[in-house]
């Protein structure tokens, strides 16, 4: 008892040791890895980050042009934003707050959408000039 008489009184009169959590909310570090946010407009659902993503989180439905994202399943290893070539994926140094349930969040690309409408509309320009 008597050897640890020092440690006791210094604890008793010295601050905290932790943080008061719901008071001091720390900030994270940086670089710290946070969570993937997607760019409708720049994806062009190559699905190139679904192949390369290790976890399984990514899954791309061409034909349906959708892009689905399990953001629970993502290990934030960020092999999806180096592999996109359309620079659609980007990394934020947020954390996600917690949930209850697993959501899932689904994209569609607008860009996609907009050159099928421009390839449609050239190849209906071009049947009715093969007609005249």
């Amino acid at each position: 008892m008597p050897l640890m008489l020092p440690t006791i009184l210094k604890n008793l009169f010295t601050g905290y040791a932790t943080r008061l959590y719901p008071i001091q909310v720390r900030e994270p570090f940086e670089n710290a890895r946070g969570q993937i946010s997607f760019n409708e407009d720049k994806c062009t659902m190559c699905g190139l980050c679904a192949l390369r993503c290790p976890s399984v989180a990514i899954t791309v439905e061409k034909k349906q042009n959708k892009l689905t994202f399990y953001p629970f399943r993502c290990i934030v290893c960020e092999v999806c934003v180096h592999a996109c070539p359309s620079d659609a994926i980007d990394l934020i140094f947020k954390w996600r707050p917690s949930s209850y349930d697993k959501p899932e969040e689904v994209y569609k690309s607008t860009r996609l959408e907009h050159l099928r409408e421009t390839t449609d509309a050239a190849k209906d320009a071009l049947a009715t000039k093969e007609d005249k």
